[in-house]
């Protein structure tokens, strides 16, 4: 293995750490480090033409796949050469942290000695957020990382160019900006509130099929029809009950008075009369009976039958029937059918 010269040359220090083999790492897949390593020579070359931006893309890969001390310098030394002060000089301090944590003092000094160049060369940013724009849920991100609140309003380091800073809250639009910094510039940048987003508008209500409107109509038509028909036929067993009962009365009256002018069969001329008046009246009482127990008796159906939701089904089977029988002794009132 190839050792670092002691000398103070700084590139030429940065060049051995370059060159030096890295090591295993315990967490990378054998796959893993294959690959890390591919990527490192691969950089190690394009860093020679001085393709900095593919070689530090190739760098940051394999730090990925295989974190090492060494892959760390060399992606810090890229990221100064390619101007990302900020990355850079972040890179180093870690690459310092972990030298000191191995007692590499070579890399130590190193690192050390970049941390101090950089640090004159850095630009900062400052994102202002004023009260009014810090609404409910607001995020704010910059160059793809969020920014938290604790850092509104600190510089930070941030690499040369355009950085871009985009704002989100729920019920807002979205907003992005691109600051343009240049290196060893301190900018600060105030935040604008969001532009609340439009109230969807309320849904339309739904236009009632022609066909089912015209159904409920005559649905509701025949509902009306029925009670009407409910209410005189009501109406007639109600009034034709109330004959009922004065004529069952005057019977028994007619008949209380004809027995008093009879002994056993036998009755004189006017009890005669009277039986006869008590029959006749007892003859329309039970008509008027009947007649008033089909009237209550389909006026309660054709009420009930008209409330909505109560439409008898379609099939036959359920369709109701009545009949009536009405006599001179008796009436009766039959419904029949299946529910």
């Amino acid at each position: 293995m190839k050792r670092c010269s002691s000398r103070p040359w700084p590139w030429l220090a940065l060049l051995c750490v370059w060159l030096t083999p890295q090591l295993a790492s315990a967490q990378a897949s054998a796959q893993d480090r294959a690959t890390a390593e591919a990527l490192f020579r691969e950089a190690k070359t394009l860093m020679g033409k001085k393709s900095y931006p593919d070689a530090c893309r190739k760098l940051e890969e394999s730090q990925r796949l295989d974190p090492q001390d060494g892959t760390l310098l060399n992606l810090a030394v890229c990221h100064a050469r390619e101007g990302k002060t900020a990355s850079a000089w972040a890179e180093f301090q870690s690459a310092l942290q972990q030298a000191r944590d191995s007692k590499r003092k070579d890399r130590e000094r190193l690192a050390l000695r970049e941390v101090r160049r950089l640090e004159r060369r850095l630009s900062r940013l400052t994102i202002e957020v004023p009260e009014e724009t810090r609404v409910s849920g607001l995020t704010v991100t910059r160059a793809g990382s969020k920014v938290g609140e604790a850092a509104w309003g600190t510089a930070v380091p941030v690499d040369p160019g355009n950085v871009e800073i985009q704002l989100a809250a729920p019920g807002y639009r979205e907003r992005t900006l691109q600051i343009a910094i240049e290196e060893t510039e301190e900018k600060t940048v105030s935040l604008e509130k969001l532009e609340p987003l439009p109230k969807p508008p309320p849904p339309e209500p739904e236009k009632p099929d022609p066909a089912v409107a015209e159904a409920a109509k005559r649905a509701e038509e025949s509902r009306q029809t029925k009670r009407t028909f409910a209410y005189v036929a009501g109406g007639v067993g109600i009034v034709a009950a109330g004959v009922g009962a004065y004529f069952g009365l005057r019977a028994l009256s007619k008949n209380s008075e004809s027995d008093d002018r009879c002994n056993g069969a036998l009755c004189d001329p006017k009890g005669l009369e009277l039986a006869d008046e008590a029959d006749s009246a007892a003859t329309v009482s039970n008509v008027a009976f009947a007649v008033g127990a089909v009237g209550i008796g389909a006026g309660a159906y054709l009420f009930f039958t008209s409330m909505p939701g109560s439409e008898p089904k379609a099939d036959a089977r359920h369709k109701a029937r009545f009949g009536a029988s009405i006599g001179a002794e008796r009436a009766s009132i039959v419904v029949s059918g299946a529910w």
